[in-house]
């Protein structure tokens, strides 16, 4: 197959835009398709931790990341009926663990962050796709207008109910996890100065528990109500409701709790629902993203990140040269030396556009080398090195096309 250069995206969601901004960094032609007339403002806060971060800063976008979002100081656990802290996480060494920092964000605002890098003529709005298909060499999408696109490789970036997926994979689609969710908005200049700390909070109670801080600056703190639920019998998976319903829900939590989230002025609630595992996420010339490949309950504050991590990925294989390195379980107990040594040349390897698949328990293991080390182009196995001629002169000549290693 020659290299693709025409994407199609669908939707324009997190994930999509993600995609788009760094399919497009690695010269791609990229068109985004969004079934909604509008890329609206809808939403609340989300948690962006170091794996996501690191995207950012790849995409050149980390200073706006930061201008938009606030920092909180760390995780806390509390009893819902009471204030003190049971147990905390401290973010403050983050960066150095981690290397990128910590952040909360309001969805809308990181949405428009996003959006603004994509160019408004690689947007296409009020495109609900109603087909996708694999042809001789593209693929075809079809529209519900009754217009239709064609390109070298669709992504379907459009959510838990994906239509791509659909197309493609089939399956019985979501199903409700047996917990609903309020989300509600609090403006923090209606209570006492500071009465909300700077840690991502998750009060817990029997049956539920509820995860508050701040967003946008501190002007607003944002919360997250989960309650167990035996079923979701709403025609959609998010629909308006009321504080007061919220509170009700809610009755044994303390009073400094209860009166946070009184004083917020937007609420809705939602079922939670969790896609089909599935083994594949890509067939032909058609792929999943995000929530469509692996879906996952938005409590766990790690959906958008995920979503991310595979934008980023996704770009780099599409652009690397058709060469794959399987590196299998390694032989343990190699010294510090050999480490630095590994580390050095995959990260030589990654430069000359080697994608590189580690299965290991223990990463810095990785190269000790491996008992075999396959080259893998389209699923068949074209080099294979071996511990004996396995070394950083053999592999990167391979990998700049210098000479094949003879299996």
């Amino acid at each position: 197959m020659e290299k693709a250069r025409r994407i199609a995206i669908v939707g324009a969601g997190l994930g999509g835009l993600a995609a788009a901004i760094a399919l497009r960094r690695q010269g791609f032609e990229v068109q985004v398709y969004e079934q909604a007339p509008e890329l609206a403002e809808f939403g609340a806060g989300i948690n962006i931790s170091p794996n996501s971060v690191k995207f950012f800063e790849a995409m050149g976008l980390a200073e706006k990341l930061h201008v938009v979002a606030s920092e909180p100081i760390g995780l806390s656990w509390r009893d819902w009926g009471a204030n003190e802290i049971s147990y905390s996480l401290p973010f403050g060494d983050f960066e150095k663990r981690y290397g990128a920092k910590y952040y909360v964000v309001h969805r809308s605002d990181l949405h428009r962050l996003l959006s603004e890098a994509v160019p408004q003529s690689s947007i296409q709005l009020g495109m609900r796709c109603t087909l996708v298909e694999s042809r001789n060499g593209s693929v075809g999408l079809s529209f519900a207008d009754g217009t239709s696109a064609e390109a070298d490789v669709a992504v379907g970036c459009d959510g838990i109910r994906s239509a791509v997926r659909a197309c493609i994979f089939g399956g019985q689609g979501p199903h409700y996890a047996g917990t609903m969710c309020w989300r509600a908005l609090a403006p923090s200049d209606a209570l006492p100065e500071d009465y909300h700390d700077r840690y991502v909070n998750q009060w817990s109670g029997d049956g539920g528990f509820v995860i508050s801080y701040r967003i946008r600056q501190g002007k607003f703190i944002n919360f997250v109500a989960v309650r167990q639920q035996p079923g979701w019998t709403e025609p959609a998976w998010s629909v308006p409701s009321s504080v007061d319903e919220m509170l009700a829900a809610f009755p044994d939590v303390g009073a400094k709790l209860r009166r946070m989230m009184a004083a917020a002025t937007s609420c809705s609630k939602w079922g939670q629902f969790t896609g089909e595992h599935a083994p594949r996420w890509t067939k032909d010339r058609v792929t999943l993203l995000g929530d469509s490949a692996h879906a996952m309950l938005a409590t766990f504050g790690q959906g958008a990140n995920m979503a991310f991590e595979d934008a980023y990925v996704l770009a780099r294989w599409l652009n690397a040269t058709p060469k794959i390195l399987i590196l299998d379980e390694p032989t343990r107990g190699i010294d510090i030396g050999a480490k630095v040594e590994i580390h050095k040349l995959l990260n030589a390897l990654a430069e000359q556009g080697v994608a590189i698949i580690v299965i290991s328990s223990e990463l810095e293991e990785v190269l000790g080398m491996s008992d075999r080390i396959l080259v893998m182009n389209e699923g068949r196995i074209v080099s294979e090195f071996t511990r004996e001629n396995a070394n950083r002169e053999t592999i990167m000549e391979w990998a700049t096309g210098a000479r094949r290693v003879e299996t």
